[in-house]
């Protein structure tokens, strides 16, 4: 107070005001200097607000679970129910389970009197919003033309008519969420609603005009080819703004979470491709009323709208109307939730693009329980293949994009895929170790340092096998302790490991300790015969110690451990004896884990274990991989020489070698599957290779040869 009063303090409080006079007059200038009539000034505002808006999403919270918390995320299902009518043909005997999204296809599915729908989301809003069209179906008192209203012209008036006639026949939670909205929803316009509303309202809206693309123009031209192909310019441009808005902004609007955003979405030919698809489908001024509903605000009348606004089917989506079952759960649960062999049909949506790949084979476990054998199992993907995921080899995936895309009319996901349940058990893989397989931190300490200082204590040894020996011996007993988080891609292999039918065979080549045993514990009972094959009579000693111990005696009785060279010229003699000494029965699954690039002559070993398979056997290949496609990053000639001091040999010629020299897609399907995972916060590149005979699955779920051996189906007629 004392210095505010003097000569000092007010000279300064006087140089304080005129400063921030100074300041906000220049700021009140600037602003009134902006031209806001200009379209580069609204164009500058909507860059900063929508950069401002990415790293408040980045930074501040998970964008898709705060809309799902709030509402749902689409008012309209983005997949086209006509493909789904032509691939599954439903039929009034059908169980048929669908992800619900918005709803409207499963009502579209029941126009076709199926014996009962099954439906479940993760987003509670998105049922609330089915809840509502089932429940005001139900009505008894409901008209078409009030059907037509609240859903078509989004009529207010009306909603809120029928809203009081049947809200009480609604769920509680059900109930108290759409009290407050029914009528503000409506009023706004349905179409707007939902954060995919949200999207089309305000975000959309500002890139057609960032691009220069008048909606308003092209409908006056009915929706014509021609004026897309003279302003082509306006898909380039569309494309150039999707690739750097959808992955990070419009993304979460639109229900796409982190997860699914891969590579593809990166590049300006995977943007430019949809929308040129979109903008050209002829149907687009016709039947193509997905966009349209956006643009029209709705539905203009019933030439342009879903089968379930028509007035020909209102009566039979009342009629059907009380087939409806729907759960507040993942797919998962609600499979673990229903009566076994319950569906004949289900549709997937793209949910497992986001998924990874232990989750998905955990829910296909459960999805096997609760369908009948052969189902048939519709999904989408914003990917044209299923290779990322190993589980994917169990299947017998029909590709219907290059079929069916073209006649989609949503456009949105390249990858359409088809397949049905195998009658034979999925692999359940249990990645807990057993407790024999367990080692305590001092052991671990001391495996790990014998492995790390090996290169420095080990004699000179020439033999593969004594080189073998002279690096695991001393590692035996906490081998797989040490080994169970760097080896990560052993289960991965196992998820894909096939359908297991009575009878299986296996050959684990290089499987020393017997780990990969461990993760099918639970189907130990399925199989003739299992080989452990190894070098190293350590590895495969305790390998035999921990099955006694954790498998029952039959089980054990299962397996054999053989001390051999997969590369010895009488392999086949010398398996035979566990094979009931047919030479020519082969094995029905060989495996490598992490040993084919311990094995000097590593391709010999593939042509001998390409050589023991069965009619319908598999080769599957689990192992460290490189940085780079081609392996010749400075990454990988660090990972490359780290491996090699203990014998491993890390290079891309292993994944080439497999799928193109050894085995050809004319004969085998092959999948590759890369991916990193951290050790010591430190990437480490892995990879899954699985060649397999063509198979196909028929509606009971029964696999067989695509490719049938015809000379011996000559021999067996003759026989008979």
């Amino acid at each position: 107070i004392i210095f505010r009063n003097s000569s000092a303090g007010r000279s300064l409080e006087i140089i304080f005001c005129s400063m921030f006079e100074s300041i906000e007059a220049t700021v009140i200038g600037a602003f009134a200097s902006i031209d806001f009539e200009s379209p580069i000034t609204w164009v500058t505002i909507g860059v900063i607000g929508l950069f401002s808006l990415y790293k408040f999403i980045q930074k501040s919270f998970d964008m898709i679970e705060m809309i799902c918390n709030r509402t749902y995320i689409y008012n309209i299902c983005w997949e086209d129910p006509a493909v789904d009518h032509q691939i599954l043909k439903i039929s009034k005997d059908d169980v048929i389970f669908r992800i619900c999204s918005a709803g409207d296809i499963v009502l579209d599915y029941a126009i076709e009197g199926p014996s009962k729908i099954v439906i479940c989301d993760m987003n509670q809003h998105q049922l609330y919003l089915f809840e509502l069209k089932i429940r005001m179906l139900r009505d008894p008192l409901l008209t078409y033309d009030e059907w037509w209203s609240i859903w078509g012209s989004s009529d207010s008036e009306v909603a809120v008519k029928v809203w009081k006639r049947m809200r009480h026949t609604m769920s509680t939670p059900a109930r108290k969420w759409w009290d407050p909205r029914i009528e503000k929803t409506f009023r706004k316009g349905f179409a707007y609603s939902g954060s995919s509303g949200f999207a089309a309202k305000f975000i959309v809206p500002w890139l057609m005009y960032v691009v220069g693309f008048n909606l308003k123009d092209w409908a006056d031209t009915g929706f014509s080819h021609e004026y897309i192909s003279k302003n082509y310019y306006m898909i380039q441009r569309s494309a150039w703004w999707f690739r750097r808005l959808f992955p990070s902004i419009i993304a979460p609007f639109a229900g796409v979470p982190a997860n699914q955003i891969g590579p593809e979405f990166y590049t300006l030919e995977f943007y430019e491709g949809i929308l040129r698809e979109i903008f050209l489908d002829p149907d687009f001024g016709s039947s193509n009323y997905f966009y349209r509903f956006y643009y029209d605000k709705g539905y203009k009348d019933q030439s342009c709208c879903p089968r379930t606004l028509k007035k020909e089917h209102f009566k039979a989506l009342k009629d059907n109307a009380g087939c409806f079952e729907w759960h507040h759960a993942t797919v998962q649960a609600t499979m673990e939730r229903v009566q076994p062999y319950s569906f004949t049909k289900l549709i997937l949506l793209d949910h497992m693009d986001w998924m990874p790949n232990e989750m998905v084979a955990d829910e296909w476990i459960a999805l096997q329980r609760a369908t009948v054998p052969g189902a048939k199992i519709l999904w989408r993907s914003a990917f044209t293949k299923m290779d990322d995921k190993p589980f994917f080899n169990n299947l017998d995936i029909e590709d219907l994009s290059p079929q069916w895309y073209s006649k989609d009319r949503v456009k949105m996901y390249p990858g359409t895929f088809l397949s049905y349940m195998p009658k034979d058990p999925l692999p359940w893989v249990d990645r807990v170790p057993s407790p024999c397989q367990r080692a305590s931190a001092v052991r671990k300490l001391s495996t790990a340092s014998k492995m790390i200082l090996h290169p420095l204590t080990a004699g000179k040894v020439n033999a593969h096998g004594d080189k073998m020996s002279s690096f695991y011996s001393a590692q035996a007993k906490g081998y797989d302790a040490v080994r169970e988080n760097m080896l990560i891609a052993r289960p991965e292999m196992m998820s894909g490991f096939g359908p297991i039918k009575k009878g299986h065979t296996w050959l684990d080549v290089g499987g020393g300790t017997g780990r990969n045993l461990h993760y099918l514990r639970a189907q130990l009972d399925l199989f003739e015969r299992i080989v452990v094959l190894d070098i190293c009579p350590e590895l495969l000693a305790i390998g035999e110690e921990n099955a006694k111990l954790s498998f029952t005696p039959a089980q054990f009785e299962r397996i054999r451990w053989v001390c051999l060279d997969i590369n010895s010229p009488n392999v086949r003699a010398l398996l035979a004896p566990h094979l009931r000494n047919d030479l020519t029965r082969g094995f029905d699954a060989i495996t490598f884990s992490y040993s084919l690039t311990m094995i000097p002559q590593w391709e010999k070993a593939l042509e001998s274990a390409k050589t023991l398979l069965s009619d319908e056997g598999r080769l599957i290949v689990a192992d460290f991989d490189t940085y780079t496609e081609e392996g010749k990053s400075i990454k990988d000639f660090i990972i490359r020489q780290w491996y090699k001091q203990d014998g491993v040999r890390i290079e891309a010629k292993t994944r080439h070698v497999i799928t193109k020299k050894v085995f050809s897609e004319k004969d085998y399907s092959i999948t590759v599957s890369r991916f990193q995972k951290k050790l010591l916060r430190v990437n480490i590149p892995h990879m899954v290779v699985c060649c397999r005979k063509p198979m196909y699955t028929c509606d009971q779920g029964i696999r067989r040869q695509s490719h049938p051996d015809l000379t011996k189906l000559v021999e067996e007629k003759k026989e008979m």
